[in-house]
């Protein structure tokens, strides 16, 4: 049904006279299965096939679908999308689709086990990571453990005449744990992403759940002031997540909403900080043969020892710069306007041992979690985040466990001191593999 829909859409294109046309096709397969302290509570199958076509009338743009039940409703797409391109002011910001689609050679990213679902072997790890948290501690059990595996096959093709097809496979694993103690209690979650599951662990994941609700008993708020701080990789990919990707793509910065607009060449951050976007890495999750333009996913520097290298374009967007684009339309579904983002961030690995940098610690934090990233702001490149597990060190030691207050500074002045660096070792997270990072004076508003 993948091609019909799409060889149904190329002749319905061609046959309304567009002067562009731009076919892309989704098939999603997934499997979720949802577990509680009692047990497996329910398992979802489905299967869905999604359209979305970009048709353009001079510089009149539309993007336009939806799910596709039947091959039939193929027309009533095209068709909904010809009458509305007519009606929508044109674009002056458009030169025009892509020109020459292709792929390009990614490893890691199908998974013959989660592709070929043998359903029961999945229901059964789950039972298994249910039961386990009370085996790394007593006083640990599961609230929820979330499971869904899926294989993607994408089709992409527009009146060029290239056609391209790529396919890949996902598992989302989280287990999250609750650990109660002398009427104390605490959470945690920990999360697996990534399209395979040749790391996944889920003794190591139901662990690090467990220690980290553990971790958070007992928790106090310490008093506002200025704090050195280790945020580990959880934290420091969000920080990036929320404030520092957004900044890098392109049309932030012709909208003069990216604090590193006209910083191409500049330092930016400190020099320990190297920072790399790549489509190809093998086995990450935004790993993909080619973006939802169809152009050909690559590595890219985008910040060399602090210094600004590159910002992340579409064909939109690198049209408007006089640019090639860097393979990074992304769409949340088929039917949306491309826009750039990332695929794959690699910050590069530094020269500390985490435990170092914990034991040098005079007056900090060691940030394990937050919450309310999303209430940073990217435009400007204000932090602000509530911390959620975290620890307070004294000269060395830990003290207790610390929650509750909030950490705030300008990201670009945090980062570019050369006081700033990075632990030798990395973990993958989703898209993001990145250390841990150690931040002289953040402001903590806390107690006092």
């Amino acid at each position: 049904m993948l091609y019909d829909i799409v060889e149904r859409s190329l002749k319905l294109c061609s046959r309304y006279g567009f002067n562009e046309f731009e076919v892309y096709v989704v098939n999603d397969v997934g499997t979720e299965v949802l577990g509680i302290d009692k047990g497996v509570e329910k398992v979802v199958s489905g299967e869905e096939f999604l359209l979305g076509v970009r048709v353009v009338m001079g510089r009149k743009v539309c993007v336009y679908g939806g799910m596709v039940s039947r091959v039939e409703d193929v027309d009533v797409l095209v068709n909904s999308a010809s009458k509305i391109v007519r009606t929508l002011p044109e674009d002056r910001g458009w030169v025009s689709l892509p020109k020459k689609l292709g792929t390009s050679v990614v490893e890691g990213i199908v998974d013959v086990g989660i592709k070929d679902l043998e359903l029961d072997r999945y229901v059964e790890l789950v039972n298994y990571m249910i039961k386990k948290p009370r085996d790394v501690d007593r006083r640990a059990f599961t609230t929820n453990v979330n499971m869904y595996l899926g294989y993607v096959r994408r089709v992409i093709t527009n009146n060029y005449g290239d056609v391209i097809e790529d396919e890949r496979t996902r598992a989302s694993i989280s287990v999250s744990v609750k650990v109660v103690d002398n009427g104390d209690e605490s959470g945690y979650t920990e999360n697996y992403s990534a399209p395979n599951l040749s790391r996944f662990n889920p003794d190591e994941l139901v662990v690090k759940a467990v220690e980290g609700a553990v971790r958070g008993l007992r928790s106090k708020r310490v008093y506002t002031g200025s704090y050195d701080v280790v945020l580990m990789p959880r934290v420091f990919t969000s920080l990036i997540n929320s404030l520092i990707a957004p900044a890098l793509c392109a049309d932030q910065v012709q909208k003069g909403r990216s604090p590193l607009k006209g910083m191409l060449g500049l330092k930016v951050f400190s020099e320990n900080i190297t920072v790399v976007d790549d489509g190809t890495y093998p086995g990450m999750l935004g790993s993909k043969c080619f973006d939802d333009e169809g152009i050909p996913t690559k590595r890219k520097v985008l910040i060399d020892k602090g210094v600004l290298m590159s910002y992340l374009y579409d064909t939109y967007t690198a049209n408007i710069d006089s640019k090639e684009s860097t393979g990074n339309a992304f769409r949340p579904t088929p039917h949306t306007v491309p826009k750039p983002w990332i695929s794959n961030i690699v910050v590069e690995r530094g020269n500390y041992e985490l435990d170092t940098l914990i034991s040098e610690l005079r007056n900090g934090l060691v940030i394990y979690d937050v919450i309310g990233m999303w209430l940073s702001n990217p435009v400007s490149g204000l932090l602000n985040a509530t911390v959620a597990n975290a620890v307070y060190v004294d000269r060395g030691d830990v003290k207790h466990s610390v929650k509750g207050v909030v950490i705030t500074g300008d990201v670009y002045e945090l980062l570019k001191t050369d006081e700033v660096v990075l632990t030798s070792s990395k973990e993958i997270l989703g898209r993001y593999e990145v250390p841990a990072v150690y931040i002289p004076k953040i402001s903590v508003a806390g107690e006092g």
